[in-house]
């Protein structure tokens, strides 16, 4: 890192993530604009949500065959604010089917869900 790329990235909003994920875990690493690897910025309830909405989007077609309401009401509470939403955005992932977790399908929800999170980890 130049001394001019570090003037930039202590005035930007990305120091304070990179700053305190540096005093969390000893480890300083500054990772490029759209580098998934900038996931580790985001708190962990940010991180959480993201993970399970992945997880949901993969299990989205399994799920719309659940009629039992104890099923129902057990989803509901495992991802609480993912499910059902979940099936409205099932149509942008279809083309992700065959490989849920990668790269472009979660770029894909940050973008639709987590609009603060993309701009981190995208831009």
């Amino acid at each position: 890192m130049t001394t001019q790329e570090a003037r930039e990235l202590v005035k930007s909003p990305m120091w304070q993530m990179v700053r305190d994920r540096f005093l969390a875990t000893g480890d300083f690493a500054v990772y490029p604009s759209g580098d998934l690897r900038r996931l580790e910025y985001l708190d962990p309830a940010t991180r959480k949500m993201v993970s399970l909405w992945m997880e949901a989007i993969a299990k989205a077609d399994d799920w719309k065959k659940i009629v039992d309401g104890a099923r129902v009401r057990e989803l509901k509470e495992r991802y609480p604010g993912i499910y059902p939403d979940v099936f409205r955005y099932q149509a942008y992932f279809a083309k992700y089917k065959d490989s849920p977790g990668c790269e472009d399908a979660v770029k894909l929800l940050l973008k639709l869900k987590f609009p603060e999170a993309y701009e981190i980890c995208c831009c």
